[in-house]
């Protein structure tokens, strides 16, 4: 059974479009375009929730689908403190994050051990690391700036909250013998110490 990279779902509140986790940007657009097309008249006036189960989409094309299913006519609902939701959904993992390996996940995303370099960790809410982040970091990945990333060691190659990028200026650079935590301020990252790190509201749901 092939699985359908975007469904539409009758619900009593109106419709739910689903973006299945694995589709991306392209596909999800032009199977969007495609479904709403063959019933354009059907769906005309509708109220219409929206799910993108990939954390990959950048903030620029979540609003490009959102645009594109408001041009049909649809009335796209919001869903309120959808941020708060998805970061309850966390993904715990007690290894260290090799070279090569790529984890995304629909949340927030704790690594109690490293994040090697060559290695990125995508997450719709904030990414914890209880260890070394000298890999690639991408918070808030559907476009939440109130996301953060936090890490005992913070050495990134990449960090990114939400649609803005971060890159550690060249040469060496002493690191700290303290956490730090990076997040948005006037959509500019800025990375502080973090004394006071609260995991408290991260349980396990899941991992290796």
């Amino acid at each position: 059974m092939i699985n359908e990279p975007v469904t539409i779902k009758g619900t009593r509140e109106g419709i739910t479009i689903t973006i299945e986790q694995n589709t991306d940007y392209e596909s999800a657009k032009e199977a969007l375009n495609r479904k709403i097309e063959k019933s354009k008249d059907f769906f005309y006036g509708c109220k219409a929730h929206l799910k993108i189960k990939n954390p990959n989409f950048s903030h620029d094309e979540v609003k490009e689908i959102k645009r594109l299913i408001t041009a049909f006519g649809m009335n796209l609902q919001k869903v309120p403190n959808s941020s708060k939701l998805y970061k309850n959904r966390v993904l715990l993992l007690k290894k260290t994050v090799r070279s090569g390996q790529r984890i995304t996940h629909n949340g927030s995303i704790v690594v109690l051990g490293d994040v090697n370099p060559g290695s990125e960790i995508i997450a719709s809410g904030d990414i914890l690391v209880f260890g070394h982040l000298r890999g690639m970091a991408h918070a808030g990945a559907q476009g939440d700036k109130n996301s953060l990333v936090a890490a005992f060691k913070l050495q990134p190659t990449q960090l990114r909250i939400a649609n803005i990028i971060s890159r550690p200026p060249e040469g060496k650079i002493e690191t700290p013998d303290f956490p730090e935590i990076a997040r948005l301020k006037d959509d500019i990252i800025v990375i502080e110490p973090y004394f006071l790190l609260n995991f408290d509201r991260y349980k396990k749901t899941g991992g290796d």
